[in-house]
């Protein structure tokens, strides 16, 4: 019997858990939307928590509870620190002012398949001339 239902798959774990850590048997059922990856909205398709009937009011009570004592933090008063741009030190760490590559030049393993899909844009636009002057030579 469902007890109560989730935004989302997570919430309802979380909550299935908690039931079943204060001794409750809980079920989640969304294997068929994890599964086949449905993006219905919550109102046609809700992630229900399921209990058995005889549980179904100690549920309710436990999930009350802990929605009582859980804690709402406001972030504005949370220190989180500096942010640090990750990718940029991963970059300056592998990349010297020197060792910078362009997108073309110098050739390297790295840029060598874009050197290889030009040299086959220039074939094949050298070809479409040929064959346009070839045709226009002929139809003359």
């Amino acid at each position: 019997m469902p007890v109560t239902d989730a935004s989302g798959p997570a919430e309802a774990h979380i909550v299935a858990s908690m039931l079943r850590e204060s001794g409750v048997e809980a079920f989640v059922f969304d294997t068929a939307n994890q599964t086949l990856q449905w993006d219905a909205p919550r109102i046609i398709n809700p992630y229900l928590i399921h209990v058995k009937h005889e549980d179904l009011d100690r549920a309710r009570q436990l999930i009350k509870s802990n929605r009582e004592e859980s804690v709402d933090l406001d972030w504005d008063e949370v220190d989180v620190g500096e942010p640090v741009d990750e990718i940029a030190e991963q970059t300056a760490r592998h990349q010297t002012s020197d060792q910078q590559a362009g997108y073309f030049w110098p050739i390297s393993w790295k840029n060598l398949h874009r050197w290889f899909f030009l040299g086959i844009l220039i074939y094949l636009a050298v070809m479409l001339i040929l064959n346009i002057v070839a045709y226009v030579a002929r139809i003359s």
